[in-house]
């Protein structure tokens, strides 16, 4: 579930991102002690006491390092002899470069505090250069170096499919609902969540879902049919619900007695 960024009980101090992604490590752990889990996050999280919590918690972890915030990071390996470089060009003719060291310190004030240093420039045929670079717990090496690239930039393909969907395809994830007296914003937020997870099951799962999902051709539209079903017929479950959006008939449903 998600960690909301709100005051907690007992707290003067307004909550922020930092310590709402504390409380969300330490409960997914406690909930899923054995699982292999790899932390993928901007270089906000980059700094010491958060990477040091992600080991405590026995988290692996590829996160942003921005070369202004890691000014001292780079300078070491801009200077360290066993910092390696490499060059893939794909069958699209796109160049891979890569520069990475294992066992860098992450900044000076944390000299003890090593890292992964990956850095990555992606050159197209057409000249346009793109650059990240990374640090990780992950020991870096030559065979590795396009996982690591496209897991840590999976990040922007997770923020879109999560984020983009719940903003722009049905579920008025951006709409202000106002705080209420009761955390109203919060609980519509949970209960989004809730419905966009349920859909993702739905997704990964269930056929029929997925022939609705078709026919309707957007999710926008999907929901459009849905709400229109909710209107004017009974829905006895959720099969006939997703039949009568797959097959375009409504046998199954029942028309409200206006009667």
């Amino acid at each position: 579930t998600p960690e909301s960024i709100l005051k907690q009980d007992g707290s003067r101090k307004n909550d922020c991102e930092r310590n709402a992604a504390k409380r969300l490590l330490a409960d997914t752990r406690r909930e899923h002690p054995h699982m292999k889990i790899i932390v993928i996050e901007d270089t906000l999280a980059s700094n010491a006491p958060h990477i040091r919590q992600l080991q405590d918690l026995n988290y692996r972890f590829i996160l942003g390092a921005k070369p202004k915030d890691h000014t001292f990071l780079f300078d070491w390996v801009d200077n360290t002899a066993a910092t390696t470089e490499h060059e893939i060009t794909d069958e699209q003719g796109v160049k891979h470069r890569f520069r990475y060291l294992n066992g860098a310190p992450l900044n000076e004030a944390n000299f003890e505090l090593e890292v992964n240093f990956l850095e990555y420039w992606e050159i197209r045929p057409s000249g346009k250069t793109t650059h990240f670079s990374w640090v990780t717990d992950i020991p870096i090496h030559q065979a590795n170096l396009m996982v690591l690239m496209r897991g840590a930039r999976a990040r922007w393909k997770i923020e879109n499919e999560t984020f983009n969907t719940l903003k722009n395809h049905g579920y008025h994830f951006e709409h202000n609902f106002g705080h209420g007296y009761q955390h109203l914003s919060t609980v519509m937020v949970h209960l989004m969540m809730l419905a966009f997870l349920i859909d993702q099951i739905q997704q990964r799962c269930c056929g029929l879902f997925n022939r609705a999902m078709v026919k309707a051709e957007s999710r926008r539209r999907f929901w459009h049919r849905v709400r229109g079903l909710f209107q004017h017929y009974l829905i006895p479950h959720w099969e006939a619900l997703y039949q009568g959006i797959a097959n375009g008939l409504k046998p199954t449903l029942i028309p409200y007695n206006t009667s």
